[in-house]
């Protein structure tokens, strides 16, 4: 009885560790959370509103969404990475 209550729990634990897996989005080599996407998706777009590329890269992720997103870095997201998850 203890061994298949065991079992049971363990398959819980699994199926809802793999459950959270699917909230997450690559952008680059970042996963990011779908908590932490509106900040990356904002920063995103302001990468994208720039005139030039040049002006792009100097886009700095605002203080508040470094705060709000402490398991990414979100200057680390390059411009190429944007365009590649479809957020410019």
């Amino acid at each position: 009885m203890k061994t298949n209550l065991l079992l049971a729990s363990a398959t819980l634990v699994g199926a809802l560790a793999a459950g959270t897996a699917f909230a997450q989005t690559p952008i680059g080599t970042i996963t990011v959370s779908d908590q932490d996407l509106p900040y990356v998706a904002q920063y995103c777009e302001e990468m994208g509103s720039k005139s030039s590329l040049s002006d792009a890269f100097d886009v700095e992720p605002s203080l508040t969404a470094e705060l709000a997103t402490p398991n990414v870095q979100i200057s680390s997201i390059s411009y190429s990475d944007c365009q590649k998850a479809g957020l410019i």
